[in-house]
């Protein structure tokens, strides 16, 4: 007589057949970017065809390269904290207070440039870590929690300033973010490869450093972490700060970009950050989320976006568009498994 344990044993240790046809291709498509890179082509290829001046006109992809950049920037927090498996939707003040600062430090405090961001990164990180370690602690979801922080986040910021939007960022930090910049005597924005180098550290934490690893391990499955000695708090209050400071330096270079700020420059950053995040195929709580394709995320909305201006379309119309993006995006990417567990 057969013990049927052994069957048990086999099921549990035998690898499952590989999937075929179109589960194999759908497996492909999730584990790589390669929809992504797919979708950008095309939509460039799109943008050609409806404004053949674009080719010949070399400052025009500078700019969709310069706001792809100020997006990415904006949703390089919101990565970290998609992986970890929660939403940070206090993105918009801190943006909000990065243009507040930006936009008065020199014009009406006399800070220096280099005091200003330190004063952004250290408000906006300390109240981003103590958001982490509060939703933790007393395990709030906190999709609810940093709503209301982001708004008092903006509150606060036009209290600080009694409603006045007048101050203007200093020409140093113009300089970095707007179009006329130049990178080592090239007619690339520093914005652009300043990002790309913060992309680069990024890529290099969550890829080559063992608190990488524990950010992911705590993303899909933070009970197996704990029991794993991660130390689980320490990593939702280091990625909420990290996602605070970020987004404040993002609110700073968006203020420069703008040459001011006004009471809703954070507003868009909020739904289109985490659609960059969600179209680059990074899903809560996923162990292939990274910074590279929430870039391509970037790019992809930021060229359909342009689009959707060269054809005169209105901010409603455009905002079906992004949703009809989403939509399709959670078709490919919602089904996985640990997505449906989570919600």
């Amino acid at each position: 007589m057969t013990d049927p344990s052994t069957g048990i044993t086999r099921s549990l240790t035998v690898p499952l057949p590989p999937a075929r046809g179109w589960a194999r291709m759908r497996r492909w498509a999730v584990d790589t970017p390669f929809v992504q890179m797919l979708v950008l082509i095309v939509l460039v290829a799109i943008l050609v065809a409806l404004i053949p001046a674009f080719v010949a006109r070399p400052q025009a992809a500078v700019a969709i390269l310069v706001l792809a950049s100020l997006l990415a920037l904006a949703a390089m927090g919101q990565t970290l904290v998609v992986i970890l498996g929660g939403m940070d939707l206090a993105v918009a003040g801190y943006i909000l207070f990065g243009a507040m600062i930006a936009s008065n430090a020199t014009s009406r405090l006399g800070w220096p440039t280099w005091f200003a961001l330190l004063v952004t990164v250290v408000v906006c990180g300390g109240i981003g870590a103590l958001v982490g370690a509060a939703c933790h602690r007393l395990h709030i979801q906190p999709l609810v929690f940093t709503l209301g922080v982001g708004a008092i986040l903006a509150g606060g910021a036009m209290f600080l300033v009694n409603g006045d939007y007048n101050g203007q960022p200093p020409a140093d930090l113009r300089s970095l973010a707007q179009l006329t910049g130049t990178t080592f005597g090239l007619p690339i924005p520093p914005i652009i490869p300043i990002v790309v180098l913060l992309g680069i550290v990024l890529w290099l934490f969550l890829s080559r450093t063992a608190t990488g690893r524990r950010l992911y391990a705590t993303g899909v499955n933070p009970q197996a972490a704990a029991l794993t000695r991660v130390n689980t708090a320490v990593i939702w209050t280091g990625v909420f700060a990290l996602s605070g400071a970020l987004a404040g330096i993002a609110g700073m270079f968006v203020a420069a970009f703008g040459s001011g700020w006004a009471q809703g420059t954070g507003d868009p950053y909020l739904f289109s950050g985490l659609a960059a995040v969600l179209v680059g195929g990074t899903t809560f709580g996923s162990v292939r989320g990274s910074f590279t394709r929430t870039a391509l995320g970037a790019l992809i909305l930021t060229v359909v976006a342009t689009i959707i201006t060269s054809r005169g379309l209105a901010e409603a119309q455009s905002r079906i568009v992004y949703g009809i993006i989403i939509l399709a995006v959670v078709a490919l990417y919602g089904r996985e498994r640990h997505v449906r567990d989570r919600f």
